[in-house]
């Protein structure tokens, strides 16, 4: 990979991180698609109790929380570019295959096993990013990334919506087949431009007397980055109480929303988009500058905000003002740009080029154990209490967790710079 990594004036001069640019937006926003679609089928189709419903994120993240921290070795080992493009190709199969599900039960094993292949696409894209991005440029690739997330949950579920009403929710699953194609097409590009640059520099000599470490050495290099450094833990302990709780209702808008909006479900999308709205905004004010500090703001300002637009939405009655929904769907997308561009921040950062993979990949296995975790749990309270209860439980313990990480700042996120520097040259 030497002779990818040069500073350049504009990140778009960059050639490399454009085709990834352009991959990663056209997949995610046919994921987009494919995720409307999946609610909808389940929760006005078929009719799906909340516990079933609340089984769509744990057949995702079952796959990730086991084999994330393993497939980000693999994504430190080899090329970066062809993992993405092979885990792109199974994943549009895979959604092909979703078309013929008849049942929510069938539907939920190929999206268990869509999973699989797509496991090692996170931890090889972000270790991509640290490899072709100049230093310079690693906050505006990550919110430009992050922005983009945001802006197909805006255009996604309102074509969706559309799309929906005028033909199915299966003509929104087969878009996100053709968009995960396209994806693949262009990392294919990328591929053979990244080949025709390592064929006209000078190969890499191994150097003397080193040794490559094991996949189990490897794999415990990477927690002890980690556990050697304080801001990385104590932003996965964060992060990960915040998404523990977030993800016990995440999935519960269908529910709640058909309860209070049983014959509009247009405004589940319009929920989803002033989410994307909020969060986008947030993004482009984060794009403005070249580094971030301040880590409490950013993680702790996040779970503040999501805590609120939660407990907004559990306060909603039958007949509630569109307008008053919209507010709290923008209050939590300013949350989760706050989360989706400062975590991934702090671990570009606070890591080096050959661990940052394994990092993700770690980060990306608690995060989705947390999300297999906490659905059923959510499902069940939600049966058994109700989801406005539910929502506004959990967005008061979401908002209380943010204060106490924004007023311990200083404490919590301490690290000496000398220390960071040092173990960054002990693992490269």
């Amino acid at each position: 990979m030497s002779g990818l990594k040069e500073a350049s004036p504009s990140i778009w001069k960059n050639g490399m991180f454009v085709r990834m640019f352009a991959a990663y937006s056209v997949s995610i926003m046919g994921n987009y698609f494919d995720m409307m679609a999946l609610m909808i089928l389940f929760g006005y189709v078929w009719k799906a109790e909340p516990m079933l419903i609340a089984l769509i994120p744990v057949a995702i993240a079952l796959p990730q929380a086991l084999l994330s921290q393993f497939t980000g070795v693999l994504a430190d080992k080899v090329d970066k570019v062809k993992l993405m493009m092979v885990s792109d190709l199974l994943t549009a199969l895979l959604t092909l295959l979703l078309l013929a599900a008849l049942h929510p039960g069938w539907a939920l094993f190929i999206i268990a096993m869509r999973s699989v292949a797509n496991v090692v696409h996170f931890p090889a894209q972000q270790g991509l990013i640290k490899q072709v991005v100049a230093e310079e440029h690693l906050l505006k690739a990550v919110s430009l990334n992050g922005m983009v997330m945001q802006l197909s949950k805006i255009i996604a579920p309102l074509l969706g919506g559309l799309i929906v009403s005028a033909a199915s929710p299966q003509v929104c699953i087969l878009m996100n087949a053709a968009a995960f194609s396209l994806s693949a097409l262009i990392l294919l590009n990328m591929l053979k431009q990244k080949r025709l640059e390592s064929s006209r520099s000078l190969p890499e000599k191994p150097v003397p007397g080193e040794q490559k470490l094991t996949f189990w050495q490897s794999w415990r290099q990477g927690w002890a980055v980690i556990a050697q450094s304080r801001i990385l833990w104590i932003s996965f302990l964060t992060s990960s109480v915040g998404i523990l709780f977030i993800q016990m209702i995440d999935v519960q808008y269908t529910t709640w929303l058909r309860e209070t909006a049983p014959d509009r479900p247009e405004v589940m999308g319009w929920l989803f988009a002033a989410s994307g709205f909020g969060a986008v905004v947030m993004m482009m004010f984060l794009n403005r500058f070249e580094r971030l500090r301040g880590y409490g703001w950013l993680l702790g300002g996040s779970l503040v905000c999501i805590g609120a637009g939660f407990g907004g939405v559990g306060l909603l009655r039958s007949g509630f003002s569109v307008p008053l929904l919209l507010v709290y769907g923008t209050i939590l997308g300013i949350g989760v740009a706050l989360y989706s561009i400062g975590f991934p921040y702090i671990i570009q950062k606070h890591t080096s080029p050959d661990t940052v993979s394994r990092v993700s990949g770690i980060s990306n296995s608690i995060a989705s154990l947390c999300v297999v975790v906490a659905p059923p749990i959510g499902g069940l309270l939600v049966q058994m209490l109700g989801a406005g209860p539910v929502f506004v439980s959990v967005g008061a313990l979401c908002t209380a967790i943010g204060i106490l990480a924004i007023v311990f700042q200083k404490l919590l996120w301490r690290e000496a710079a000398a220390d960071f520097h040092t173990r960054l040259d002990q693992s490269s």
